[in-house]
């Protein structure tokens, strides 16, 4: 058999076309990732642990009878800060970067996007968590009727706080701002 017949038996007379090289380096280079993943799977020398983390949110829809500028003021004031709160010190610098300490300092974190009487975002982090690791808390406020709608997410904490920081956004934020604001 010649090589222009043995072309014609595979169904090729001139070089492969561009959709053949896709599928045939793609098939090539899955089998490379395969060969590798499985070498290092079986060396225990290159054997690393993985995982998969489960990550947990919470969202809460909070309604105040105050003005999303009036919400977004008093989460942004020190002094109002403190008054809502219990009389907790607080610091709070009021620009994008800018580092906030509240709750006498048991949490402390930087704004990450500030957009007047519509959004807060927060990288956040008790004190009593290991250093480097923050969460983000994000606020978004909408006109809700003659007052307000604080729609909250917090991710990327540990699983294990979630019900703990639950609570406490009920109790130290929510219970408090509509007390506070009323």
């Amino acid at each position: 058999m010649t090589e222009k017949t043995d072309q014609r038996a595979l169904g090729t007379t001139s070089a492969p076309s561009r959709r053949q090289m896709i599928t045939i380096s793609l098939f090539a280079f899955g089998g490379l990732a395969i060969s590798r993943t499985q070498a290092q799977e079986t060396s225990s020398d290159t054997a690393k642990t993985k995982a998969i983390v489960v990550a947990k949110a919470i969202h809460d829809e909070v309604d105040f009878h105050a003005s999303p500028q009036r919400v977004y003021d008093v989460l942004l004031d020190a002094r109002e800060f403190k008054a809502f709160s219990g009389g907790h010190s607080a610091e709070i610098h009021r620009e994008v970067g800018g580092a906030f300490s509240i709750f006498g300092g048991l949490i402390v974190g930087r704004n990450l996007e500030l957009i007047p009487a519509h959004r807060i975002v927060q990288a956040w982090r008790p004190v009593s968590w290991p250093e480097g690791i923050y969460s983000i808390a994000r606020f978004e406020l909408q006109t809700e009727g003659s007052g307000s709608r604080l729609i909250f997410d917090h991710t990327g904490f540990p699983v294990d706080q979630a019900e703990h920081l639950e609570s406490g956004w009920q109790d130290h934020y929510w219970k408090a701002l509509r007390s506070y604001l009323s």
